[in-house]
């Protein structure tokens, strides 16, 4: 954080495979949960920093939409729909 204090962030994701790319889910990506972690570490590791501890918690809801949306654009093409980040 800014503050310089170390965080653990937990995300869940909710997800699911659209049935018309179903073709897509399976055969686009060798390893469908690596791929998520890599773009959720991504926008946490991207937004994070800039905050102090407090706002961290204060914006958990900010970060959740982000790693969403971040999601939902990127994951579309390989047939996953987001449903949720918490």
């Amino acid at each position: 954080t800014k503050d310089n204090v170390f965080v653990t962030c937990r995300v869940a994701v909710q997800q699911s495979v659209r049935p018309e790319n179903a073709y897509d889910a399976m055969y686009k990506l060798a390893n469908v949960h690596e791929q998520i972690e890599s773009y959720v570490s991504d926008v946490v590791r991207s937004s994070v920093p800039h905050m102090t501890l407090d706002e961290s918690f204060e914006k958990k809801d900010d970060i959740s939409e982000a790693v969403q949306s971040k999601l939902q654009a990127e994951m579309s093409g390989y047939g996953f729909q987001i449903h949720k980040a918490l």
